[in-house]
């Protein structure tokens, strides 16, 4: 990836519903800036769209997904990205033991948004150094208990639409707080 911008993996595990909302709210969230966003899932299905009821859980919260295709993991060099977020102990565990993601840079999103909570700014200028730098942080400071329950965000597929909306709403939730964190407004 470009030095000059800052690259975010999610990855869940088909790539349909979890990644895909945190991929295009997170793209929304920070069109404009050096930030380059992709998903993907850790099992192979050929290119599939999302489910109508998280397509209709993205539009609700104002964000497009009609045109998503899922994208399986092995298709992407997971260890080239600055930050790779999975939303289940397993979509981690396969993007570093499985796909070469550097697990310094590979976290839960939950617990990093956490973490990134308390954390003071990055360093002054580039905005690329400073995410950067706030990542290695978290990993410092990453605890050594094992995440909780709680952590996760549970998947939607074959759920209703009230799950679907209830896991949109959460992952907007947590990439909103993850983008004012690691991009701050520069007023």
């Amino acid at each position: 990836m470009d030095d000059a911008r800052f690259s975010i993996l999610f990855v869940c595990t088909g790539n349909q519903c979890r990644s895909a909302v945190a991929a295009v709210i997170t793209r929304s969230l920070t069109e404009g800036l050096p930030v380059d966003v992709s998903s993907a899932g850790t099992i192979a299905l050929p290119p599939t769209p999302s489910p109508p009821e998280t397509i209709l859980a993205a539009s609700t919260l104002g964000y497009e997904l009609a045109d998503h295709r899922s994208t399986p993991l092995a298709e992407v060099d997971a260890g080239s990205f600055d930050l790779v977020i999975g939303f289940e102990l397993q979509h981690v565990a396969a993007a570093v033991i499985d796909h070469g993601a550097d697990r310094t840079k590979t976290f839960l999103l939950r617990p990093l948004v956490n973490e990134l909570e308390g954390a003071a700014a990055g360093p002054p200028g580039s905005r690329v150094a400073a995410a950067r730098a706030l990542i290695a942080g978290a990993n410092k400071r990453r605890g050594t208990t094992s995440p909780r329950l709680n952590d996760m965000v549970p998947d939607p597929m074959g759920h209703s639409a009230r799950i679907h909306m209830e896991a949109a709403r959460t992952i907007d939730e947590l990439c909103r707080s993850l983008v004012a964190r690691l991009f701050p407004r520069r007023d």
